[in-house]
């Protein structure tokens, strides 16, 4: 239900702290990013720094933020050695390792959510976003220790231990470890994979929702 075009307010907005008193983009930022846009050359840098800040600062990835990222990924990289992440929705079978982590990590966070009967305080992902999109290495073995408990305490939890073996799969970490860092564009990647993966799971369980009452309708 998003719009397929966005405005220029709306994506230069989302380079602005939502708690700061001036709610205007850098005018320099706004110029260079009228320029790409005029003149179809790659979109600033500073936009997509902008945006990443702004994501590891508030630990939300919307429509537009991911939009973004996907916006500058695909006009900086010319030889497209990003093509097979930068798509409309999830792939499952690419193994590109930031895009895997970013769903490992939507994965993982899923898996908590299954397990709490109430309302978290603090999530995985207020936790440990950032350092899982920097240094995977060092984030990733916790949050699986983590994990472990939380599939254990589900009622489902055979389901999110399968949808987390299969991503795990496409890792492969006994023959390549968790990366020890992330470069800038990784983490980009890694931010749509989470988003991708994230929205996966929301489809699915609406779908389920939805077949539960139809079936629940047809035994009425």
């Amino acid at each position: 239900d998003e719009p397929d075009a966005l405005s220029v307010w709306r994506i230069l907005n989302e380079t602005v702290s939502p708690s700061s008193t001036d709610k205007s983009s850098s005018p320099l930022l706004a110029g260079s990013f009228m320029r790409s846009v005029l003149t179809g050359q790659p979109y600033p840098a500073a936009l997509f720094n902008s945006v990443m800040l702004r994501i590891r600062a508030e630990k939300d990835i919307n429509y537009c933020k991911a939009a973004i990222i996907k916006a500058y990924l695909l006009r900086s990289s010319s030889d497209n050695k990003y093509k097979e992440v930068l798509t409309v929705s999830l792939n499952t079978i690419s193994d590109n390792r930031a895009y895997v982590l970013g769903r490992l990590f939507a994965a993982l966070e899923q898996a908590q959510k299954n397990a709490s009967t109430s309302a978290l305080n603090t999530t995985i992902k207020d936790k440990y976003f950032t350092a899982a999109c920097a240094n995977p290495a060092i984030a990733f073995p916790v949050l699986l220790r983590l994990s472990s408990h939380h599939i254990a305490k589900a009622e489902h939890g055979w389901r999110d231990d399968e949808r987390i073996g299969e991503i795990m799969q496409l890792l492969d970490v006994e023959n390549k470890p968790f990366p020890k860092s992330l470069s800038l564009e990784e983490q980009g990647i890694f931010v749509l994979g989470y988003y991708h993966q994230k929205n996966k799971i929301i489809s699915e369980i609406k779908e389920a929702a939805e077949a539960k009452k139809i079936k629940k309708q047809e035994e009425e």
